[in-house]
Formats: structure tokens, sequence, C-alpha cells
């Protein structure tokens, strides 16, 4: 807990210069679907809501661990016809429930369409609901930014894809996804190795603003277990390229497509314990 292809933003003046040109032939996308395609066939392998209790169990170079435990409540907000209702996309709600010291905290992300998104943050300890700007924020002092844990939504991001891979065995598209301007994403890229049979992404390296690479995300083909045709991941491990450090996400429980009220994601909701 505690997750389109696109390109750097460090290129992007080269990027629409070049917008108007005939792309170079060997950057044509492999014959097949595009990487856009592919990055849809990931998104709609996934629940209309979920809640999960789920692990972060965060180490560094020494071996020092560290553990927290959460419940994750998410829900897509979309119409029918996929559109946002009043402009939201999604949802997610986290709160902690362990250490003691953090526990019935809490998160609000609220992922929007054509505006900033609105989230929120709830200290047990200061019983005072703000808003915040979680950008680059780590979830819980691991590895995991909240941009890694909440589920992305096909607008965040441009898609191309790269000739496919092998990947823990498995056969895989290969999809580099650069966040749109206004998303206010911590990464300049990403590339990630999509697993074709099953339309979960095996491994992500992270590039940051500057261009460097930052970070490394694994979920082993092993660990991906079937929820009445919903793939999902049930251990992810996030190493941080920079420090050493390491964080695994374990999902220890998992409700798929519970009936959750749209109030349950007021702001206000994460005072109730």
């Amino acid at each position: 807990m505690r997750a389109r292809p696109l390109p750097c933003l460090s290129l992007l003046c080269a990027a629409l210069l070049a917008a108007s040109a005939a792309p170079a032939a060997e950057d044509a996308e492999p014959a097949g679907p595009s990487g856009r395609e592919i990055y849809d066939r990931v998104l709609a392998n996934r629940f209309d809501a979920y809640e999960q209790q789920a692990r972060l169990v965060s180490g560094d170079r020494a071996g020092n661990e560290q553990e927290s435990r959460m419940t994750v409540l998410w829900k897509s907000f979309r119409d029918e016809q996929g559109e946002p209702r009043k402009g939201a996309l999604s949802k997610t709600r986290i709160r902690y429930t362990h250490p003691f010291d953090l526990r019935f905290s809490g998160y609000l992300l609220i992922n929007n369409r054509d505006r900033p998104d609105d989230q929120f943050v709830y200290l047990n300890s200061r019983r005072r609901i703000r808003r915040v700007n979680l950008r680059g924020e780590p979830v819980l002092g691991s590895d995991f930014s909240f941009e890694d844990v909440v589920p992305r939504e096909l607008e965040d991001a441009d898609y191309r894809r790269l000739p496919d891979e092998r990947m823990d065995g498995r056969d895989a598209w290969v999809v580099e996804v650069t966040p749109r301007a206004g998303t206010e994403s911590e990464y300049s890229r990403f590339q990630s190795w999509i697993d074709r049979k099953r339309d979960v992404v095996l491994q992500t390296v992270y590039w940051d603003t500057t261009g460097v690479k930052v970070k490394e995300l694994r979920s082993p083909a092993a660990d991906v277990k079937d929820f009445e045709g919903v793939w999902v991941p049930m251990r992810t491990e996030m190493r941080n390229l920079l420090t050493g450090g390491y964080t695994v996400l374990h999902v220890d429980e998992l409700a798929g497509n519970p009936s959750v009220d749209d109030g349950e994601f007021d702001p206000r909701r994460l005072e109730s314990h």
C-alpha cells in the first residue's frame, strides 16, 4: 500500500519542438497495443472499490527494521461512461492501526481531473484535520511515497511502449510513463514491466525530476493472487537506490468491491474511530 508511459520532464522542451514532426523509425512503438492501451489494461485489472489490511516493513543497510500497519479504503468515482463524478476520479482513505502512537491517524487523498488533487491529514494526537501537499512525502517514513501506493489514473500521464522483455519468468510488456504537467509528480518518468497474461506490474524503475534513477519496485510473480479474475500483488518491495533502504508492502487481507458509501470519503470521517 504499505499504486502509464511518459516522457521525461527534463526532455519536455525537446519533445514539444518535435511534436509536429514525424517520429523517427527507431522511436516507433512495437507492433500491437500501444503503451496507453497496455496501461489501460493494467487499470482495468482492479475492483471498483476495495478495502485492505496492509503492513509496511522498512529496513536500512544495517538491517534495522520497523513495521507499521494500516487499513486502506479506495473507490473509483467514475460514472458508467468512465467520466469523473463532480471532477473526482478516485478517492483513497488510509488509517493507521500500528504503531500505537499513530493509531487512528490517517489521510484522505482525492484524485481529481483538470484540477489539483485534494489531500488531507488527520493526526490523532492533535485532533485536527489539515489540508496538505503530500508530493514526495513518504508513507510513515517508508520508501514508498503516497504517489507510489495510491492507484493511478490513465489521465495522469503519457505512455510509450518499449520492446517486450522477460521479467521474473514471465513475458512482459515494457511501458515508459511520463507524468503530465500539473500532476505534481515527484518523478520525471518511470518504466514498468507488465505481465502480459495478468496485466500486473512486476517491476518499475523511477527517475526523479533531475533525471536520476532513484527507486526500484518489484512484485514477485509468485506472490500475485487471483481474486475472482482480478490479479493482485500480495507482496511488493520498494528499494531506494540512493540510500540502500527498502520497504516491503504486505497485503494481509483484501475485500474486493465492498459496499462503500461516498460519505466514507468526507474529510470529517478521518476523525471517527
